[in-house]
């Protein structure tokens, strides 16, 4: 190796081997892990284990661009991917020795014991000597000229298996850890689901003959779980002039679009009488689209998806399904809404909502 050469490479030996011992010197004795304390040996640690990771690559790099692990065998790409899986390997260990040394909360059903046991046994210590050792005997030609041709390769090869056993426990705890608390957050995540769908069906029991049947029809369309569905279906059908309140809530602006609900998956006993009132509501949903695009400060792709214009496309096609052409201006006036030109901010939005509309124009032939 020329001068230098030599020289450069050294620097980089030497960086490392301060950021080496600079670790070292901070796992050395147990810190005080509350407080300031504790923020103090983290950020220590983070930096420390950050230079070292930074400028053992650097050594590793300059070591292969001068091709000073020609002891190793196979292609040059072999020799890179060796000696980087080397470097991954030993930076893992160090910085994970050192941290467990004096935390662990493992039970060893997620990271295995003895990646603790090579902690507290100071692996972070003597772990990276062996890598650090090829190292210095790839750099000094001198010094290995007077070892076994073996030496080096025993020693990087040492260094890679142990180092790369602890990583292969690291992935393994990584992996435990991920599925455990994958499988909790889903089983909080059922365990939610569970308990508001019992108390939908809880305020479905509690339903009285006398109560508007207004709060029971958004659980009536056919997406919703069938037990609710069928549980609030009931109720709506146990008022014995049910058709009659359905009918005055569609005819009312605050209500109408509730009624969409019910009218996607239930049969009417007197679908004729909806017509009218069913186009005059489609009349004002155009409009509350049109003034909502025109006024409002934050529109997203799924604004008008709450809007139950799919409830009311399916009602229509189930409820109606041989008048579909009198509804068909009333659709096309829906699209005309959803396409209404929003606020300059909002340019080039596109509704979801406005997919169902074209999808319903298109079957219809439209």
């Amino acid at each position: 190796m020329q001068n230098p050469q030599r020289a450069m490479a050294y620097v980089l030996f030497c960086l490392t081997m301060l950021c080496y011992i600079g670790l070292a010197m901070l796992t050395a004795s147990k810190p005080t892990l509350v407080g300031d304390g504790g923020m103090g040996y983290g950020l220590g640690l983070g930096f420390l284990g950050l230079s070292l990771a930074i400028s053992s690559l650097a050594l590793t790099i300059f070591l292969l661009a001068k091709g000073h692990f020609h002891w190793m065998a196979g292609s040059p790409e072999a020799r890179i991917g060796l000696a980087l899986l080397a470097w991954l390997c030993m930076v893992l260990t160090v910085f994970f020795c050192a941290a467990f040394k004096w935390e662990w909360h493992s039970d060893g059903d997620t990271y295995p014991e003895f990646l603790h046991w090579l902690a507290v046994n100071h692996g972070q210590i003597w772990l990276p000597l062996l890598w650090l050792t090829t190292c210095f005997l790839s750099i000094n030609s001198a010094l290995t000229a007077n070892l076994p041709p073996s030496t080096p390769k025993g020693i990087f090869y040492t260094s890679l298996v142990l180092s790369g056993v602890y990583s292969a426990g690291l992935l393994i705890g990584f992996l435990r850890d991920s599925a455990q608390t994958a499988s909790r957050t889903m089983a909080e995540e059922q365990q939610r689901s569970d308990t508001w769908h019992q108390k939908v069906l809880d305020d479905i029991a509690a339903h009285k003959p006398t109560d508007s049947i207004y709060g029971l029809l958004s659980q009536t369309t056919q997406v919703r779980p069938a037990d609710t569905r069928a549980a609030a279906v009931a109720k709506v059908k146990s008022h014995p002039s049910w058709e009659t309140d359905l009918l005055t809530l569609l005819k009312t602006k605050q209500s109408y679009r509730e009624v969409y609900y019910f009218l996607d998956g239930n049969a009417l006993e007197h679908p004729q009488q909806f017509v009218e009132p069913l186009k005059q509501s489609m009349v004002w949903l155009a409009d509350d689209i049109r003034a909502n695009i025109t006024d409002s400060n934050n529109l997203q792709h799924w604004s008008f998806d709450m809007y139950g214009i799919d409830n009311l496309l399916r009602g229509i096609d189930g409820q109606f399904p041989d008048k579909s052409s009198e509804f068909e201006p009333n659709v096309v006036r829906l699209k005309l809404a959803l396409s209404t030109t929003p606020p300059e901010r909002f340019k080039g939005i596109r509704f979801t909502a406005a997919d169902a509309v074209d999808a319903w124009l298109d079957k219809h032939g439209h």
